[in-house]
């Protein structure tokens, strides 16, 4: 019994160290691109008067502004009630792509202010942010 756990135990650390290499790889690979310049047509949405539950989505158009290709590495946001999906694609100079944000209401309620952040090789540390006053009959809180 001891040897099955201690095999066991030697398989999960292998697999484990074999992610993180892999990881690593790609953090590597977009660190040697050369930082380039990015815009965003809107960086902030307002969904405007929602109800707990709803799902909303937005796309964010990003423009590769700078000389060199552009990588997003990863996209972060502050809850988890916000969802992204995005192309791994490197991004040419002079073309976009797209970041697709779906925003899940459910237990929300009031003023919801949601940020994401665009890791990539870009010069700047991009932020894009959602809001929307979202109205939940089962909490009524007054401001």
């Amino acid at each position: 019994m001891h040897k099955l756990a201690f095999i066991f135990l030697i398989i999960v650390l292998v697999s484990c160290e074999a992610n993180k290499g892999n990881s690593n790889d790609q953090k590597q690979t977009t660190e040697k691109l050369a930082p380039t310049e990015i815009s965003v047509d809107e960086a902030v949405h307002n969904f405007g008067q929602l109800k707990a539950g709803e799902i909303v989505l937005h796309t964010f158009v990003l423009t590769n502004t700078g000389d060199s290709d552009f990588i997003i590495e990863s996209l972060e946001t502050d809850c988890g009630c916000v969802t992204t999906h995005f192309n791994e694609q490197p991004v040419k100079p002079g073309e976009t792509t797209l970041i697709e944000v779906e925003f899940n209401t459910a237990g929300l309620v009031g003023r919801e202010y949601k940020t994401i952040e665009v890791l990539g090789n870009s010069k700047e540390l991009k932020h894009l942010a959602i809001f929307a006053q979202v109205d939940n009959e089962l909490i009524d809180i007054k401001y």
